[in-house]
């Protein structure tokens, strides 16, 4: 993760990401300014960034590179696992993948009975929920070693599960699946991705230059109408890639036991993946009030790295960007700051790999001036 002052917090990572494979070496002309300063050395190289901000407090990033056929294109949202609580841990990378899933327009063939039958999922898995949460109590009180395991399911778990997957299935046959991706890819798009880390989530393309409108219809498109179509079979999508990454690998575990250990206060403490009992019980509820204080337009860093008219740009931010709402509220910072470190821990831990040992200490905050 790309550490800077706070002036280019979200800046840096988004640049950086967009125009890697542009040039063998990519920085703002700020830094290099203060690098020189502080070195002496002469100035390198400059990437002039244009900085255009909206109404809605929407920010977009510019940098002309006339010579290319192509623009990478790319907006991050000032959000990542930082910015959640337990009990919600997880959410942010979830998200990652929620906003592929489509909108009122795109990646379904019955828009009216899709919502339908999102309302009626909604209301199973209220009731599953209130089971898992007899589950928990049962667990607490000592009468089940594993609140999840299948010979300690109820009945009634069983049989909501069963209506629930008849749902799943029906809207399935509505899907038009990966439409978002085909979209892009029949214009002449490619590498769409997406990416979480502790402090934001970033989606970005590479898109013809004559297909720069379409990238700002269909991003706004997203973030003004999206539908988190199979948001549960999604979760348990993502509790899976926890599994592969995290609890199949020899040091997975211990590597996110050490980093819990590191942190003592900080939310970094928990993993970007999220904590397996809390990926079960995400509701959608928690999702869309997530998205409404942390998706909002004034939340947003656009940028653009190719070839475009500077002019056109602007017009086509305000027509489609400048159309959605700033947030009702600013979203909170993370309030919690790390304790002082006062003795060396140590963690020593057994697994089938090579011997290995890491070193980790604590120094100023990744918005000091010193980091």
């Amino acid at each position: 993760m790309i550490r800077t002052r706070r002036s280019r917090r979200w800046l840096l990572p988004v640049l950086a990401g967009l125009a890697l494979s542009l040039a063998p070496v990519t920085v703002l002309a700020e830094t290099i300014e203060q690098s020189q300063a502080q070195t002496g050395t002469e100035l390198k190289a400059q990437v002039p960034v244009e900085q255009l901000i909206l109404d809605n407090g929407m920010k977009l990033l510019l940098v002309r590179r006339p010579q290319m056929t192509t623009v990478a294109v790319g907006w991050a949202a000032r959000v990542g696992s930082a910015n959640e609580r337990p009990g919600m841990t997880g959410i942010s990378h979830l998200f990652e993948h929620m906003m592929f899933k489509g909108t009122h327009t795109i990646g379904t063939k019955n828009i009216e009975r899709d919502l339908q039958i999102i309302a009626e999922q909604e209301q199973i898995q209220e009731r599953i929920r209130e089971i898992y949460r007899e589950q928990r109590a049962r667990w607490r009180r000592g009468e089940i070693d594993d609140p999840f395991a299948a010979e300690n399911r109820p009945d009634e778990l069983v049989e909501l599960e069963k209506r629930f997957q008849t749902l799943v299935e029906e809207q399935r046959s509505l899907m038009v699946k990966d439409e978002y991706d085909k979209i892009y890819t029949a214009a002449g798009g490619s590498s769409i991705n997406a990416g979480t880390t502790q402090d934001w989530t970033i989606y970005f393309v590479n898109v013809p230059a004559n297909k720069l409108e379409l990238w700002f219809w269909m991003e706004s498109d997203r973030l003004l109408n999206p539908v988190f179509r199979e948001f549960y079979s999604e979760r348990d999508v993502v509790h899976e890639e926890r599994r592969l990454r995290t609890e199949s690998t020899p040091t997975g575990k211990y590597d996110e036991m050490f980093n819990a250990m590191f942190w003592q206060s900080h939310p970094y403490s928990w993993p970007v993946v999220g904590w397996p009992s809390v990926l079960r019980v995400i509701s959608k509820k928690q999702a869309d009030d997530y998205f409404a204080t942390y998706y909002a337009q004034n939340n947003h860093t656009a940028a653009l790295v190719g070839n475009f008219d500077t002019a056109e740009v602007k017009k086509l931010a305000e027509r489609y960007f400048g159309r959605l709402p700033r947030g009702k509220t600013a979203p909170p910072d993370v309030a919690t700051l790390e304790m002082e470190q006062l003795a060396e821990k140590r963690m020593t831990a057994e697994c089938d790999c090579q011997p290995q040992i890491g070193i980790q200490y604590h120094t100023v905050a990744f918005m000091h001036e010193d980091s």
